[in-house]
């Protein structure tokens, strides 16, 4: 099986590439930052160069069983005092590069038929995200286009996936959460690495913990959002 992963350098994008490696599939990463058996690519970037190479890169590699649209950063702090340069670089590598490299994958027909095309949002999708605006932003509009791109790739052979994990104890955790908090009841990647790739359903919420605060935030949506509150932008400098 043939995977192409987004992020594959670090956090969950390296567990999914290691357990994919584990059970003998050949994978392929994209990732700011080169490495053996990484194509460098900035998801953030705009340079029609780098996507026109990009787009040579997936026709010789694949075409591809199983894409993992991994690769994500945040902002936090107060809206209002984040640089707007800031918001737009999340916007850009969160949503719009993702987007892109789907209209390349599509158009290219760089899917196999029966191909799983796979969206990792947020939990923040099922609440406010109080400090962290532009990020929930970007991945509520992931959400939306793996919503709305379900039923037409159906029709192509291919299946389309929204994951929506919940904290987990990665490097991009530790960078964007407050300072001296504890990574403890933050999911293992490999083990969120493992849900995913066992779940054949739309929406996969990996984890007992992230099953019961997406119902929560279903069912009581202010107050969720008001707990995000308490535990992100309360703690923000």
């Amino acid at each position: 099986m043939k995977v192409l992963i987004t992020g594959g350098v670090s956090g969950l994008g390296a567990a999914l590439a290691r357990a994919c490696t584990a059970r003998g599939d050949t994978v392929h990463s994209l990732d700011i930052v080169p490495g053996p058996g990484i194509h460098a690519h900035d998801m953030a970037g705009t340079d029609a160069a780098a996507w026109a190479a990009l787009g040579e890169w997936l026709a010789a590699q694949g075409p591809f069983d199983l894409v993992l649209l991994s690769a994500g950063i945040s902002a936090t702090g107060r809206f209002e005092t984040t640089p707007l340069a800031d918001h737009h670089k999340v916007t850009a590598a969160n949503l719009s590069g993702p987007t892109r490299l789907v209209h390349l994958l599509d158009s290219g027909d760089h899917l196999r038929p029966g191909a799983r095309l796979v969206f990792i949002a947020s939990l923040s999708c099922f609440t406010g995200y109080p400090g962290a605006a532009s990020y929930a932003a970007s991945k509520d509009g992931l959400a939306g286009l793996a919503r709305s791109l379900r039923a037409p790739m159906r029709k192509r052979g291919v299946r389309v996936q929204l994951v929506c994990p919940g904290p987990m104890d990665t490097p991009h955790a530790t960078r964007y959460a407050p300072e001296g908090s504890s990574a403890k009841g933050r999911m293992p990647p490999d083990k969120a690495a493992r849900a995913i790739l066992r779940s054949r359903g739309f929406v996969i919420l990996p984890g007992a913990g992230a099953k019961l605060a997406a119902l929560a935030g279903r069912i009581t949506p202010q107050t969720m959002t008001r707990l995000m509150g308490k535990v992100l932008f309360s703690k923000l400098k």
